[in-house]
């Protein structure tokens, strides 16, 4: 069963009402702003791909920590990880999708990362502050509602920080054409 995400981190079943649980799968929660959808992505010599981009869970929750979340919030899974939901996070990330779009005019970086094998960021300043989305691009072919895409974004995560994550900048289409013809990136500092 699928579960609507409301605004102010309560779920919704199928049938528009209440959900509530000690603990639910990320898996089962539909979250309406962040829901797969195809972004026009224009190459330097005019040709356009599609990125299909999905988002997980970490773009509006936060770590579990029991000292600090007390009395227990509704923990979301995210496979072992205990998560809980982050106001913040979530209202941020109403600008993603705005944020993502506009990839070919953002700072975008290529941070190796033994835990997230290399993932690339793209940074807006917001408030005065970075708030910074970490996505990997993967060669997948595909429709998502009629729109053909070339290439998924996973967007593992998007938070603020004081700084920007460092990283190797680049042009994003750099990163998109190394993800289309399956070559890795070498990391220079």
């Amino acid at each position: 069963m699928t579960y609507i995400l409301q605004p102010n981190g309560t779920l919704l079943d199928a049938n528009g009402l209440p959900f509530a649980a000690a603990e639910v799968s990320d898996l089962d929660i539909a979250v309406p702003h962040l829901l797969p959808h195809v972004i026009p992505f224009v190459m330097p010599k005019g040709q356009v791909l599609g990125l299909r981009a999905i988002y997980s869970s970490h773009c509006w929750t936060e770590g579990y920590d029991p000292a600090q979340h007390v009395p227990t919030p509704m923990i979301f899974r995210d496979g072992r990880k205990a998560r809980v939901f982050n106001q913040q996070r979530f209202d941020d990330s109403k600008g993603l999708a705005e944020l993502l779009s506009g990839l070919a005019e953002r700072r975008v970086y290529w941070t190796p990362s033994d835990r997230n094998f290399g993932v690339y960021n793209a940074t807006a300043i917001v408030d005065g502050v970075a708030y910074t989305a970490f996505f990997t691009l993967t060669k997948e072919r595909g429709r998502v509602d009629g729109v053909r895409y070339h290439l998924t974004m996973g967007v593992e995560s998007a938070y603020r920080a004081e700084q920007p994550s460092a990283g190797m900048k680049l042009k994003a289409a750099a990163a998109v054409d190394a993800a289309m013809n399956g070559r890795r990136l070498v990391y220079r500092r």
